[in-house]
Order: C-alpha cells, then sequence, then structure tokens
C-alpha cells in the first residue's frame, strides 16, 4: 500500500513538473503587427449549461465526482439513442409508451453536437456558463416569463414568413450562437477568427453569420444591425469588443436594442481561447452578468463547412400553405 501511494504521489509530481514546464516554455503567438494571434477554428460546445442547474445552488466548481457522474450520464443517453431500434415497433409508439419509435423528437442524437464534457476553466469544472451572479443565474427585473410573450402587432406566426423566427428564415442562427454573446447550441458551434491590425472578423458556422469588428473606432448604436455594431481594442494581450445596437428583432433573452454586451478574447494556450462576456440591458435585467466560456481549437485539417439553410426547406412554405388552406375552409363554411 505504502509502495503505491509513493508511485501515485511522485506519478503526480512529474505530471505537475511537466505542466510548469510546458507552461513556462509556451509563447503567445502574435500577428506581424504584435498582437495576440487568436485566428483559427475554434469550438465552443460544451455540456456545461449557461445558467446554473439549481441542484448546485452556489457551487460554481463541480467536484471530479460530480462531473463524472454528468459526463456518464450523457454517455449513456448516448448510448441508448445509438442502440437498434426495434423493426417490429408500431409506429409513433415510443411517444406514449417509453420504448423507442418516438416520432415527436425534430431531430434525433445523430445530428446533433452538444460536446461530451463539462468545461474547465482556470482548472475548475464550471457549473454554469454564467459566473455573476454568483448564484450563476440570469438577473431579470420581475418576472422574465413576460418578457417572451409575443407582441400582439408582430405578425402571427402563420401570417407570412415576417411571423416566422429569424433562425427559421436563415437570417441569424438559432440560440445566439452568432451573438454576441456567443454561446454554444445543438450543434454546428465552430467558428472562423481571422484578424488583420485593422479588423477582427468572427464566422459563425451556422448560417454563415460573419460579424466584422472595426479595432480602434467609434460605435455606431444607431445603425441596428444583427449582431450589432461591433468595436474593438487591445488591453495588454486581451481583445476587448464593445457592441450595441441591436436590431429590435433580434432578442437575446427578451433583451434587444437597448442591450449592450463586452467580450473579452484571451488566448491561453495554443488551443484555447478564454472567452468572457457581459452582458447589460437595465430595461430586462436587473445588473449586468457575466458569462466564461473556453474556446477549444479544432483539429487543422477540420474546416468551417457549408451551412445549408434554406436549401431542401419545405417546411416554411408548408406552414404558410397550411394556414392558407385553414383560412379558406373557414371561410367556406362561413359562406
Amino acid at each position: 500500500m505504502q509502495k503505491q501511494l509513493t508511485l501515485a504521489i511522485s506519478t503526480a509530481l512529474v505530471s505537475l513538473c511537466a505542466s510548469l514546464s510546458h507552461a513556462q516554455e509556451w509563447q503567445l503567438p502574435r500577428t506581424p503587427g504584435g498582437h495576440p494571434d487568436i485566428q483559427g477554428i475554434w469550438t465552443n460546445k460544451t455540456l456545461t449549461p449557461l445558467t446554473r442547474p439549481r441542484e448546485f445552488a452556489d457551487l460554481r466548481a463541480l467536484s471530479p465526482e460530480q462531473v463524472e457522474r454528468l459526463e456518464n450520464g450523457h454517455q449513456d443517453y448516448l448510448d441508448a439513442e445509438y442502440a437498434p431500434s426495434n423493426p417490429d415497433r408500431e409506429a409513433g409508439s415510443g411517444a406514449q409508451a417509453g420504448n423507442d419509435g418516438d416520432t415527436e423528437d425534430g431531430y434525433n442524437e445523430f445530428w446533433k453536437d452538444l460536446g461530451t464534457r463539462v468545461q474547465v476553466i482556470n482548472g475548475e469544472y464550471r457549473s454554469s456558463i454564467v459566473v455573476d451572479p454568483p448564484n450563476g443565474q440570469i438577473p431579470y427585473v420581475g418576472d422574465f416569463r413576460s418578457r417572451f410573450a409575443r407582441d400582439p402587432a408582430a405578425p402571427k406566426p402563420s401570417d407570412g414568413p415576417e411571423g416566422r423566427p429569424l433562425a427559421e428564415r436563415c437570417l441569424l442562427a438559432f440560440g445566439s450562437h452568432s451573438g454576441p454573446p456567443m454561446l454554444p447550441v445543438m450543434y454546428n458551434n465552430n467558428y472562423q477568427i481571422v484578424q488583420t491590425d485593422d479588423y477582427v472578423v468572427i464566422l459563425a458556422e451556422m448560417a454563415h453569420d460573419a460579424r466584422i469588428i472595426r479595432i480602434n473606432d467609434e460605435l455606431m448604436p444607431n445603425m441596428k444591425k444583427w449582431m450589432g455594431d461591433s468595436v474593438g481594442h487591445w488591453e495588454g494581450d486581451t481583445l476587448v469588443v464593445e457592441t450595441a445596437g441591436f436590431h429590435p428583432q433580434q432578442s437575446f433573452r427578451g433583451a434587444s436594442e437597448h442591450m449592450s454586451v463586452v467580450e473579452r478574447f484571451q488566448r491561453v494556450s495554443d488551443n484555447e481561447v478564454l472567452y468572457t462576456f457581459t452582458v447589460t440591458d437595465p430595461t430586462v435585467f436587473e445588473t449586468a452578468w457575466t458569462g466564461e466560456l473556453m474556446f477549444n481549437a479544432r483539429p487543422d485539417n477540420e474546416p468551417i463547412y457549408e451551412y445549408a439553410c434554406h436549401e431542401g426547406n419545405y417546411a416554411l412554405p408548408g406552414i404558410l400553405a397550411g394556414a392558407r388552406q385553414l383560412e379558406h375552409l373557414a371561410a367556406q363554411e362561413q359562406q
């Protein structure tokens, strides 16, 4: 037993020394202009949710045992989803009977890419992306559910294409994948960053949303653009990006044209960029709130792929045509 303990301690010390040596040897890559080089293809996929599950209360850092339970539980779920289906099942029986054959799920797991790991930042297994407030929750003003109510003056979902969600119309990626803030979603959690001394461009894989960030320029918040107007500057080795002037139809967690976001990009290793964001909108949130994500480098041979959005999209014309048919039938009944 003593021999095993000594061996374990020795192994841990060797690993620690190797990590310290690597940290001392690593040098921050820089562009010809001298700024940190954050270019490349990155992903922010993770099992860590945006807000903290209530079971973890004020626990920001999870224990290894908690992480193992979460990651293994997710893998067990995937294994069950990928298990061979029963060819003799009755159609549509899964949703009612609790077995395979569920036809009510829009996507099966083959199409999803949520990641399989809880994110690690500064040596902590994070329980949520939100780190401030300390409880890991978004500090809404009043009843946050009212923020998501449909505007009575807006087109109804079946009136025309203008009433459909932005992502469904291929105007923006869903779930604030394009940002800011740039958050992980169900799939396509990849970004390509290209930079010069005067610009940084962030291309989101989903919907090919390209955000052009001007360096050392003035904000133009009256433009009201998709993804807002973004201006960056360097604070030491950290790229700080301020964004305002969001389009009124681009709602993030109930906020839209009054929202402002400050992002920070810090290259911390060859394979990691620490991404921090702070969201402010006094009409929706009691206080500003902050989140942290680790962007991890994708392998060099994995490019950003073309995102086919409207190709083969029969749902949108089908929804609208179905609504017109219902209106036609209702009109006939009134005659």
